[in-house]
């Protein structure tokens, strides 16, 4: 793997502790991983999840290489991911079951998915920015 240009991974560990608290999350057992994102679309990839919300389970997965330079953002974005994740499958179901994945519909499910959970980063992160 390529060396990793951002926040160390002991500081991203520190601060996925302080948020799990913040974000009532200290049930969770959330696992925090530095992958390198292999896209076809050329999208610049800052991160991820897996959840298992009924056994209470994440792993977060951020890159090695932060173009936002913002990894507070990222890790708390996706850890708001993991908290709506039920709620997100749910509704994402139902859509599937009237429309074809990833056509017009579900686009726009994932479009205002995404602006929600941005939004709710910044509130959480108290900026007004981005």
């Amino acid at each position: 793997m390529k060396e990793k240009n951002g926040m160390s991974e002991a500081k991203l560990r520190k601060l996925l502790l302080k948020w799990m608290k913040k974000l009532c999350m200290k049930d969770w057992k959330i696992d925090l991983k530095i992958v390198d994102f292999e896209r076809k679309d050329n999208y610049r990839q800052s991160g991820d999840f897996i959840a298992d919300p009924k056994n209470k389970t994440a792993t977060i997965l951020m890159t090695w290489n932060p173009w936002r330079g913002d990894e507070e953002y990222t890790l708390v974005h996706e850890l708001i991911h993991v908290l709506t994740y039920d709620y997100d499958k749910y509704n994402e179901n139902i859509i599937l079951k009237k429309y074809k994945k990833f056509g017009k519909e579900h686009d726009l499910y994932m479009e205002k998915l995404e602006n929600t959970v941005h939004n709710l980063t910044r509130i959480f992160l108290g900026r007004t920015d981005r």
